[in-house]
């Protein structure tokens, strides 16, 4: 099998557009990234992740609609047709990438990604578990937390997904950059204002005392809810998990019930790379 049975046709945007526009599309859509066209041509790539870290790091005072994309889009890594699913594997874990472009800068024939593979990976199981592959380490807040330490410890870590736990070390609920940039959509509505007047407050509010990142806790902003599975599952039925929930990881637990780690897009990936 090759990567050409498992390519999608890519969602673009214009290169003159702004930060705001891409956000806008990326939640329209439901996806994580968005290929920059400019002149017909590809000419970047822009991910949810490279939205958010940079929001939270930017202290410049423009507006979300005065900054271009090409201020955060990345070089879009193209391979050529024919690759293998496993070969595709390496090279992302390689140049830690979460998409590859089959094609070249004059001719785009499709993008596949980390979601793609794991939708390869049920459809081709092995006997792999899930305790083999799966991330001890995870990066998680208290409900009671305010938001502005939530967003400080993504940042710091630089992860676009923190677990939440409840004050007897439960976990029962996820805070990711969609859930931030839904929120801020939210609350500019509710003022009344432009949709994404908030999100500029985002940058310094989420960040500060001062903005609604004081007054927010994170119980208030989380996904409700925590996807798992035992430590001693096949890899196969995390797959199958994250693809019904459309989630990017899952949290693992140990035979008793606590928090063992998580299982990640990109911790099948690296069993499909092997």
């Amino acid at each position: 099998m090759s990567i050409n049975e498992i390519i999608n046709k890519p969602i673009t945007i214009l290169k003159n557009s702004t930060i705001s526009d891409v956000i806008k599309k990326l939640l329209e859509f439901k996806i994580s990234r968005l290929i920059v066209v400019e002149s017909g041509k590809p000419v970047g790539i822009i991910t949810e992740k490279d939205i958010g870290l940079f929001l939270f790091s930017d202290n410049s005072k423009q507006g979300l609609d005065d900054i271009p994309i090409s201020k955060i889009m990345k070089p879009i890594l193209f391979v050529e047709e024919g690759l293998t699913p496993e070969e595709s594997a390496k090279i992302m874990i390689e140049k830690g990438v979460s998409s590859l472009t089959v094609g070249s800068d004059e001719n785009i024939k499709g993008i596949f990604t980390k979601t793609d593979l794991v939708e390869y990976y049920l459809k081709n199981p092995s006997e792999k578990k899930v305790v083999d592959y799966m991330t001890h380490n995870y990066v998680y807040t208290h409900s009671a937390a305010p938001l502005f330490k939530v967003v400080k410890k993504m940042f710091e870590n630089k992860v676009s997904r923190i677990i939440v736990k409840n004050q007897n070390e439960e976990p029962i609920g996820i805070i990711s950059f969609r859930d931030l940039f839904r929120l801020s959509i939210e609350l500019g509505n509710e003022e009344g204002d432009s949709e994404y007047t908030t999100l500029d407050q985002m940058r310094k509010g989420f960040l500060s005392k001062e903005g609604f990142g004081d007054i927010s806790l994170a119980r208030e902003v989380m996904t409700k809810g925590i996807v798992s599975m035992k430590f001693n599952e096949k890899i196969s039925s995390a797959c199958k998990l994250i693809l019904e929930n459309n989630i990017s990881g899952l949290v693992v637990l140990d035979g008793n019930g606590s928090i063992a780690g998580i299982i990640s897009k990109t911790d099948i990936i690296k069993a499909i790379a092997e």
